[in-house]
């Protein structure tokens, strides 16, 4: 399969839907989808080895000393209750078209229903 230079390579964790690794894969995404039973560790030391941003539900990455945005390709956290595939979906959509894939980069991001956060500087202001 063709990947696009300019898209993101994703690290989805174990508690990401399949579902939105396979939409995203359709979009023309590299997916990579971590072994069961990663720790967080590990997780953070496959993203960075490889260049990939994130894909969460964990609130452990949220931590910025363990999981320093800047050590990192891009984390993206998401705070969405109940974790619909539509909704997460739409919500992710929504981000990679407002944000530029160079602005993924040494920042952590958390997305929930009603906004968008970014660290260390907030884009949506």
């Amino acid at each position: 399969m063709f990947f696009s230079k300019n898209k993101l390579k994703f690290l989805s964790d174990e508690n990401f839907p399949k579902a939105i690794d396979d939409l995203l894969i359709k979009e023309g995404y590299n997916v990579k989808k971590v072994s069961s039973g990663s720790t967080d560790k590990q997780v953070s030391k496959t993203a960075k080895s490889e260049s990939r941003t994130i894909l969460t539900f964990d609130k452990h990455f949220l931590n910025k000393k363990l999981f320093p945005p800047k050590k990192h390709t891009g984390i993206i956290v998401f705070n969405i209750t109940p974790p619909l595939i539509s909704t997460t979906f739409s919500l992710l959509s929504k981000l990679l078209k407002e944000i530029a894939p160079s602005k993924f980069k040494e920042r952590l991001f958390v997305i929930s229903p009603f906004k968008f956060i970014s660290y260390p500087d907030n884009l949506f202001r």
